[in-house]
């Protein structure tokens, strides 16, 4: 099956992101990477420049990439800048080693809180993105407090590939979502898991 390809701006599909040379703004993160010294950059660029687009390859990348995110919104809480994301697929990635650019976007004086209520989708490290695609945009259409909560690199990967599914399906209804994550802890099989919840937001285009 063949990876979409999804603009990193709001209801445009299929142009994928530029090619890295033509890029001024962003950041490559490995799996090797240290979540906090990826995190310390971009909090960095953000208090003062806007934010910049995260590039990946692979779920341990894609991993890295979210954690350090988790991080880099707890970096900026004293500032009150928030830090949110839209998943856009690149050319080049397939279902085994998804190519991925993480568009970020900062909102100051805002502190995004939980909303009430929200339905959370468990994704695991065996779900098909295209399916909790489909379930995440149900929600968004129905106007519901949604969130993704996923155990594991596997997993984590699953929740992001669901998110840039979840935009393509959307564009139709005129709606976009982006997300902040966090680090949570989940009670699973008798004991406490360390884990990351998707919030979802969504924007109306017209």
């Amino acid at each position: 099956m063949a990876v979409p390809q999804l603009a990193g701006v709001a209801g445009a599909s299929g142009a994928g992101l530029p090619q890295v040379p033509g890029m001024s703004n962003f950041v490559k993160v490995s799996g090797e990477s240290d979540p906090r010294k990826v995190a310390g950059k971009l909090a960095h660029t953000c208090r003062d420049n806007p934010a910049p687009a995260m590039l990946t390859i692979g779920t341990k990348c894609i991993n890295q990439a979210v954690k350090a995110i988790c991080i880099a919104r707890g970096y900026l809480a004293e500032q009150q800048i928030e830090l949110t994301f839209q998943t856009a697929f690149r050319e080049g990635g397939t279902p085994d080693r998804p190519s991925v650019a993480l568009y970020l976007s900062k909102h100051p004086n805002s502190r995004w809180l939980p909303l009430q209520g929200a339905v959370e989708l468990a994704v695991s490290g065996t779900s098909q993105p295209s399916v909790v695609a489909h379930a995440l945009a149900s929600r968004c259409r129905d106007d519901s407090a949604v969130c993704l909560v996923g155990i594991g690199m596997d997993a984590v990967t699953n929740a992001v590939m669901a998110i840039g599914q979840t935009r393509l399906y959307l564009e139709q209804d005129g709606r976009d979502i982006r997300a902040w994550p966090e680090f949570v802890k989940v009670q699973k099989a008798g004991g406490e898991l360390n884990a990351i919840k998707f919030h979802i937001h969504v924007d109306r285009l017209r």
